[in-house]
This record gives structure tokens, C-alpha cells and sequence, in this order.
């Protein structure tokens, strides 16, 4: 997603060539156990489109974060006068860590076909949804089915929920980002197909993603930290009677302790480390795309969070 190579469809892990106040405005809110941080970026970047980008961190997956998934989205959504919305899946359904989309659509409550008088008497919005699959199962660009729809049902809004790639580790099912810019599926892994988004569709086009993959490269630099700081740490004598797990080490390196320690690949930044190690990687063969050892159960909390704050959309509410 930028200069060095590094793989993330994540906003905020994509700001490396970006100035705060010249390309992107922050906003911050913090609770208790999440935060929710907001960019509104101002131009189009090469990574990213302009618009507004909202990503909340959560370090365990409680359903109480669901309703602060229905303010955002109703914001960006009551900007059009009530519209007539496709939620749309995107993923495999049979690939765990892909399947974050069609597992939510799964409890979705869509009302399309419910009388107009029962839509008023309990403030529904109108919603169809749609799992399209993945190209090598229908044969057909996921763009393609998805337009078909729109025009077909003369769809006002389209929400796109698809799993994404991040860099950091402690993202992985712990951050829900939405976008109202759209989509490229299967950006973050290299996997370009046609962008999900108003100039390709002719409406606009709201996006939610979770992250559930990484890259080895992106694991094995995180791997340099921790020696990193794991040698700073041992340095410190108060930390010499420090045993058994920790959340993380305190330590600090100088540049001439990483260079003795490393070599040159100690002095490294850390874009600089990853790109060199996806040079290393990616021509082998050795750049897995991995996932969490729980992958199952968080694909399972966030898609119940993710199909109850859609569920509790209501309009003038």
C-alpha cells in the first residue's frame, strides 16, 4: 500500500507518505475498552480515495460495540433520503477467513419484501442482500453481479462487507473500518479485482471491513521488534527478576546496540525491514497469507456484531 511494498486495506496503516492537515484531518474517540478513530482524507492519494475512512479498535469483541456500528453507519447513510439499500457479502463462504461477509448476511434482516405500511409502522429501511461468491465460483466479476442488482432493483445505496489484510498482528479481528469510498476486493493480498465503488456502480457505496489476515513478511518484522525489545529490556537491570508473561517488553535499544546486535538490519526502519523481507520472501514462494489459530470464533463475534448494528438501523430514529 505504499512506497516499501507493504500489504493492509486498512487506512490507518497506510498514512507512511501522508502529512496530517495536508492530506487527512484525525479525530479521535476513545472508551473504555475501544477506540474509534476517524480520517476524512482530502485528496486522492495513491493508496487511497478521498472521503471519509472510521476505524474502531477493540481489544475483545462486545456486542455493546454494535451500536456504535449503527450511529456511524446511519450518519453516512442519512445523507440520502431514505434509500433503498443491497448489502452485500462479499468473500468464499467456505474459506474461514474470507467468510466474513456471507457470515453476516446470514442473520441479516432484509424487508424488501415486506408490505410498505409494516417498513412505516417500524421504521425499516428498504433492504435487499446479495452473496455474490468469489469469481472462480460463479465465473462472473463480483462487480458485474452486484450491478446487475442495482439496476435491476434501482438500488439507492449499496453496503459492502468483505475481510481485509492488515499489517499489524493485534489487528486481526480486532478492528471493524468503514469507508465511504467503496472497495477493491482482494487488494490487500494481491488479488485485483474490479472496485466496488460509485463511479463503477452509479451510487454510492459504503464499505465495512474486518481484517483477518496478514502476511508473513509483515509477522516476521514484528518478530525484529520483539528481539528488539526484548534485549533493551534485559539490559535493564530492575528487569532481571521479571518472569513468566508479560503484556510486552519495556526495553529500548540505541541505533549502535541494533547495529551491534543486528548487523545492518538492526538499523532499519520498519517499513524499511518489511519491504526488504517481502523482497526476500515472495520471489520462494514464502510469503504466506496467514490467520489467527482462532480465526472461527472471531469471524463468529464479529459477524453477530457486524448483522445486529445492521438489524438496528431505523430511519428518522
Amino acid at each position: 500500500m505504499n512506497k516499501y511494498n507493504t500489504h493492509s486495506d486498512l487506512a490507518k496503516e497506510s498514512l507512511e507518505l501522508l502529512k496530517e492537515g495536508k492530506h487527512y484531518k484525525r479525530f479521535i474517540e476513545k472508551m473504555d475498552n475501544f477506540s474509534i478513530e476517524t480520517y476524512e482524507f482530502l485528496e486522492d492519494t495513491d493508496y487511497l480515495k478521498k472521503g471519509k475512512y472510521i476505524e474502531i479498535f477493540f481489544k475483545e469483541s462486545f456486542m455493546s460495540i454494535s451500536q456504535h456500528v449503527t450511529r456511524l453507519l446511519k450518519e453516512m447513510i442519512d445523507q440520502n433520503d431514505y434509500p433503498r439499500i443491497l448489502i452485500i457479502g462479499l468473500g468464499n463462504p467456505y474459506l474461514t477467513s474470507d467468510a466474513i461477509g456471507p457470515r453476516t448476511l446470514r442473520d441479516i434482516r432484509v424487508t424488501h419484501y415486506l408490505d410498505d405500511g409494516l417498513k412505516l409502522e417500524n421504521h425499516y429501511y428498504d433492504i435487499l442482500s446479495l452473496t455474490p461468491g468469489v469469481m472462480y465460483q460463479t465465473g462472473v466479476e463480483t462487480v458485474e453481479v452486484i450491478q446487475a442488482m442495482v439496476d435491476q432493483f434501482q438500488i439507492d445505496l449499496v453496503i459492502a462487507i468483505d475481510a481485509l489484510c492488515a499489517r499489524d498482528y493485534q489487528k486481526l479481528g480486532h478492528v471493524i473500518q468503514i469507508n465511504n469510498v467503496g472497495i477493491h476486493p482482494g487488494s490487500g493480498i494481491g488479488n485485483h479485482r474490479q472496485a466496488i465503488q460509485e463511479e463503477t456502480l452509479g451510487c454510492p457505496v459504503i464499505a465495512i471491513g474486518v481484517p483477518t489476515v496478514i502476511y508473513a513478511s509483515s509477522i516476521v518484522r514484528d518478530v525484529f521488534q520483539l528481539m528488539k525489545d526484548y534485549f533493551g529490556d534485559a539490559l535493564d537491570i530492575k528487569n532481571k527478576l521479571k518472569i513468566g508473561k508479560r503484556k510486552k517488553y519495556e526495553g529500548e535499544l540505541s541505533v549502535s546496540q541494533q547495529q551491534y546486535l543486528l548487523g545492518h538490519v538492526g538499523s532499519l526502519e520498519q517499513e524499511e525491514l518489511e519491504s526488504l523481507l517481502y523482497e526476500i520472501m515472495t520471489p520462494v514462494d514464502r510469503n504466506f497469507v496467514m490467520s489467527d489459530k482462532q480465526i472461527d470464533e472471531t469471524v463468529e463475534k464479529v459477524s453477530a456484531i457486524l448483522s445486529k448494528a445492521l438489524n438496528d438501523l431505523r430511519y428518522n430514529s
